[in-house]
C-alpha cells in the first residue's frame, strides 16, 4: 500500500510540474514581446503573391477627389513616440499584380493623382493614420481601369510588413449621370405588336466616356421588353446617350453595338422628347431623366418614351 501511495504521489508531482511548465508559456506566444510593424492594413489579398488590393470608384469632376490609404502601427501598445513613415508610388507593384492575377490594369499616370508629400506621421499614443491623396479624375480615361500602388519605403525605424507593405488601389471612373434607375414609360413596336414595354424596370446607365452613358440591364447592355407577355429584349440594341455637361441635355443617341449593328439596328434620339436630366441643386447628382428615343430597323421601328428616376450609384 505504501508503494502505491508513493507512486500516486510521484504521478501527482509530475502532473503539477507539467501544468507549471505550461503556465510558464512554453507553448503559448507572448504577445507583449511582439515587435512593432508598420503596415497598410486595408485591402484584400488573393493569397497568390500578387499583393493586396482595394477597389475605389470616383465620379469625373473638375475638382480633384479626396482619397486616402491607412497606415498602421501594429503592436500590442500604441506608438510611444512620433513615427514618421515614408511612402512611394511603386510602379513595379502594378506589373507584378497584373502578371500574377492575369489583369491589364493601367498604371495611373503622374497627372492622375497628387500626393501632399511622401511622409505621414503616426503620433504618440496612436496607431492608425490616413495618408491623403488627390485623384485628378479630369485627367483620366473613364474607359480604363487604373492601378495606383502605394508602398512603404521606410518604417521610421520599425519593421515594414512583408504581407501588407504595399497596397494597390484599383480605380474606376464614372461620370455624374452613371447610376441605377427605376424606369417607367411606354414603348411601341410598329412592326411586331407582340413586343411591348416592360415597366417599371430597374436599369443602369453605365459610363462610356466623360459625357456618355449606355443602358445596361442586369449585366448586359440591353433593355428588357416583353414578347407576348414573356421577358425578352432586342438583340444587339442598347442606346448610348451623349449629354451636354453644361445643362445635362441629351444631345444624341446611338447604338452601343454599332450604328447600325450587324442585325441592322440603330438608335436615334426623338427630338419631340424633353431629353434632359434634372440634377440636384449642386449639379452633381441626377434626380431623373426624361427621354424619347427610337430603335431604327428598316425605318423607325420602336418608339420609347421614358422617365428614369435615380435610385443610387452602381
Amino acid at each position: 500500500m505504501k508503494r502505491i501511495s508513493l507512486y500516486t504521489t510521484m504521478i501527482g508531482f509530475a502532473v503539477l510540474s507539467s501544468l507549471s511548465s505550461c503556465l510558464k508559456d512554453e507553448s503559448q506566444p507572448d504577445f507583449t514581446k511582439n515587435q512593432a510593424v508598420i503596415e497598410l492594413p486595408i485591402g484584400s489579398s488573393a493569397a497568390n503573391g500578387g499583393g493586396n488590393s482595394i477597389a475605389a470608384a470616383f465620379t469625373v469632376d473638375q475638382t480633384p477627389s479626396d482619397y486616402f490609404v491607412y497606415v498602421n502601427y501594429a503592436a500590442p501598445e500604441a506608438a510611444a513616440q512620433n513615427v514618421t513613415v515614408t511612402l512611394k508610388v511603386d510602379t513595379s507593384a502594378v506589373t507584378k499584380f497584373n502578371t500574377v492575377n492575369g489583369t491589364t490594369y493601367a498604371q495611373m499616370p503622374a497627372n492622375g493623382y497628387t500626393l501632399a508629400g511622401n511622409t505621414v506621421v503616426i503620433p504618440t499614443g496612436q496607431r492608425l493614420v490616413k495618408f491623403p491623396i488627390k485623384i485628378n479624375t479630369i485627367n483620366l480615361d473613364p474607359l480604363k481601369t487604373y492601378a495606383l500602388p502605394i508602398t512603404i519605403s521606410d518604417g521610421g525605424g520599425f519593421t515594414v510588413s512583408g504581407n501588407f507593405g504595399t497596397l494597390v488601389s484599383i480605380i474606376t471612373l464614372k461620370n455624374k449621370w452613371d447610376g441605377v434607375y427605376t424606369v417607367t414609360g411606354t414603348m411601341l413596336d410598329t412592326q411586331n405588336s407582340a413586343l411591348t414595354g416592360q415597366y417599371p424596370r430597374t436599369l443602369k446607365l453605365v459610363t462610356q466616356g466623360p459625357n456618355t452613358v449606355a443602358i445596361q440591364d442586369g449585366d448586359s447592355f440591353a433593355h428588357g421588353i416583353l414578347n407576348a407577355g414573356a421577358g425578352s429584349s432586342y438583340g444587339s440594341f442598347s442606346p448610348v446617350f451623349t449629354i451636354d455637361n453644361t445643362n445635362s441635355t441629351i444631345t444624341s443617341a446611338i447604338n452601343y453595338y454599332g450604328q447600325p449593328a450587324s442585325n441592322g439596328r440603330s438608335a436615334r434620339l426623338d427630338a419631340s422628347g424633353v431629353n434632359k436630366f434634372t440634377m440636384s441643386a449642386d449639379g452633381k447628382t441626377p434626380v431623373s431623366m426624361k427621354v424619347k428615343y427610337i430603335l431604327v430597323q428598316n425605318g423607325d421601328r420602336t418608339f420609347f418614351d421614358e422617365t428614369w428616376t435615380y435610385t443610387g450609384s452602381r
